[in-house]
């Protein structure tokens, strides 16, 4: 720590010339590894005057009187977005049907928590009264680890049940059996929106019959940090048809709204069980729209919700549609440039906007060693160039290769308006040299 201060000044130009060129650039349109651009001008706009307005969201009469009512109204856009019911009009914190997070991790996590008081209620007051109900059933191999840390955070051990995949969806019949099996000792069913690797739509209606057949009272939770965005889309919004069924549903707009980190919500069917999960103190919150109340974990909140309001306010529901198929669009036309090239291979359908593939070259397809050892080194050379960014990441195969192995593709997103199909040829050609180069041992 300094002994003595330091003029604003001289502590910008600092920034500005030791820590700011050392920082990921994550709107430009070369990096292609998350599609978190937060580059919204009206977002980032919300974020310096958020900060400048020094709001507290834990309560509303004297902390937060107008900033509580536009995170209400985002709140009520987003549960729009979804398929949610949206009141005419909201009477206190438990008609709004959702919370503001700090990502996704939090908003899974109350999700879990929400089942935990569906399951065993009265958990809160007096502690977990029975572990073997507190399972969670997960896809197999694509699972996001915030599910099984939300468990142990919860109290409720590591009690995940994978279920068998098919194509990065849940394989139904194996869903199905599980149910009939174990339901008893199921709490929740998370299914994904958009799961954090390939990013597929999992089939919620299917799912919601089949849980709803065994048991009313096991908890439906979407992840949707990603593919909540669909909805966005009059061209798209099918894809998360029969989500609206689910008790809960994650969202991640700063994954796919062009605004910088953090904004998450965490929406709920049925308002009413916020209050499942309600505490109260005579301290601070005790009003009517005094968000603390409703919020696990947090006191202070930051009014994050203003940089939202203001995107969506300007981009309107066209914008949202514009950059929701935009994204789509340059996954897809990247997945066409990967299917009709023999250095490559494409490892999953595009759903939302990502492309998982692996470079070939001349690879035997059979030696499932090299190939993983050859494009683990091509990333890592990425990673020390800085040209291109590309995420990578390990997956189970589901039969490009060998169904079943695991393997380690890069994995191209995109949220950004500046990417051109010119910028991802370009990137195409520079791992397809860096490829080469490996695989025959020439760098």
């Amino acid at each position: 720590m300094p002994e003595t201060g330091v003029p604003v000044e001289e502590l910008i130009d600092d920034f500005n010339r030791r820590i700011l060129p050392l920082c990921t650039n994550f709107g430009s349109p070369q990096f292609m590894g998350f599609p978190d651009a937060g580059n919204s001008v009206a977002a980032l706009a919300g974020s310096v005057a958020m900060n400048f307005a020094n709001q507290n969201l834990i309560n509303q009469s004297f902390c937060s009187p107008v900033g509580t009512l536009t995170e209400i109204a985002v709140i009520q856009w987003l549960r729009e977005t979804v398929g949610y019911d949206v009141k005419g009009k909201v009477n206190d914190v438990w008609d709004v049907g959702g919370i503001i997070m700090p990502g996704g991790t939090g908003s899974n996590t109350v999700g879990m928590m929400l089942a935990r008081e569906k399951k065993l209620p009265g958990t809160m007051q007096n502690g977990v009264s029975d572990l073997d109900k507190c399972h969670i059933v997960i896809p197999k191999g694509i699972g996001h680890y915030s599910v099984k840390s939300a468990q142990m955070w919860l109290g409720c051990g590591n009690r995940l049940i994978e279920v068998e995949t098919d194509n990065y969806r849940y394989d139904l019949g194996a869903l199905e059996k599980v149910m009939k099996e174990r339901h008893k000792d199921i709490m929740g069913v998370v299914a994904y929106g958009g799961d954090s690797r390939t990013m597929t739509v999992d089939n919620f209606k299917a799912i919601h019959e089949i849980v709803r057949t065994e048991d009313d009272n096991i908890w439906l939770h979407a992840d949707a940090c990603h593919g909540f965005s669909l909805g966005f889309s009059p061209r798209l919004r099918h894809k998360i048809e029969g989500m609206e069924l689910f008790d809960s549903i994650s969202t991640d707009p700063h994954k796919v709204m062009a605004t910088p980190y953090v904004v998450s919500a965490l929406l709920v069917k049925d308002p009413a069980v916020m209050k499942t999960i309600t505490s109260l103190s005579d301290l601070i919150m005790q009003g009517k729209f005094d968000f603390g109340q409703i919020t696990p974990f947090l006191g202070s909140r930051s009014w994050n919700s203003l940089k939202l309001w203001l995107m969506m306010r300007n981009a309107g529901k066209d914008g949202l549609a514009e950059l929701i198929d935009h994204r789509h669009d340059r996954a897809c036309y990247l997945a066409e440039r990967v299917k009709g090239d023999k250095d490559f291979l494409l490892i999953n359908d595009v759903e939302i906007n990502s492309v998982a593939f692996m470079y070939m070259g001349d690879m035997d397809r059979t030696d499932i060693e090299k190939i993983n050892k050859v494009n683990k080194e091509l990333h890592e050379l990425l990673l020390r160039e800085g040209i291109f960014h590309l995420h990578q990441f390990s997956i189970p195969d589901a039969g490009k290769l060998a169904k079943g192995e695991i393997i380690y593709p890069h994995r191209f997103m995109t949220g950004n308006l500046r990417l051109t199909t010119d910028k991802i040829d370009e990137m195409l050609e520079y791992v397809r040299q860096k490829g080469k180069q490996i695989e025959n041992g020439t760098i």
